[in-house]
């Protein structure tokens, strides 16, 4: 499979940003300074302003307008998973679900599953994961994430450190999902 090389000034900037991610839309988006630069840092890179890795970098930082607008008309299966976070993170859970449901591919699922199961476990954070229900046995449901998330945006007894541990995990998310659109390695071969 191809990877992607990603140039200087996008890592700079990834590598700059905090550990976490957002679990609710940037509402300024991209007239807001970090969206003018990431416009910026896509321009000055070549890059295809219709990619999926535009999509992804979009999606870093809570930005949902552009990369709605990239994976809505997407035909992947890759696509279709990018679109669920962007529902998620636009408080449409609902809909988010449903794009979900649409990634049939066996390998992608389970790749993204286990990848996060992992990571989660790394990071010490499997007893909140399972506490909210989205890690079940050995494996992470994105549907249960997402209900997580809209548990987390409307319940007000959510604690500091599940709202921290939530960000942290949509970040290892994020992670897994980069791998897959510029790297092509979390996916077994089959």
């Amino acid at each position: 499979m191809n990877s992607f090389p990603v140039n200087e000034k996008i890592q700079e900037w990834l590598d700059s940003l905090p550990k976490t991610l957002p679990i609710r839309a940037v509402h300024s988006g991209v007239t807001s300074a970090e969206g003018k630069r990431l416009s910026g840092l896509i321009a000055d890179s070549g890059l295809a302003t219709d990619s999926l890795v535009s999509a992804m970098l979009w999606l870093r930082v809570g930005i949902i307008e552009p990369a709605h607008d990239i994976v809505q008309d997407g035909a992947t299966q890759l696509a279709s998973y990018l679109h669920g976070v962007v529902h998620r993170l636009e408080g449409d859970y609902w809909n988010a679900k449903y794009w979900f449901r649409q990634v049939h591919d066996k390998r992608l699922a389970q790749s993204i599953s286990m990848a996060m199961f992992e990571r989660i476990e790394k990071e010490g954070l499997l007893a909140i994961a399972k506490s909210l229900n989205f890690v079940q046995g050995s494996q992470f449901s994105s549907a249960e994430f997402v209900t997580a998330h809209e548990q987390m945006n409307h319940q007000a007894k959510t604690t500091e450190e599940q709202r921290v541990a939530m960000e942290s995990m949509a970040w290892f998310e994020w992670e897994c999902l980069w791998q897959v659109v510029t790297n092509m390695t979390l996916l077994p071969p089959g």
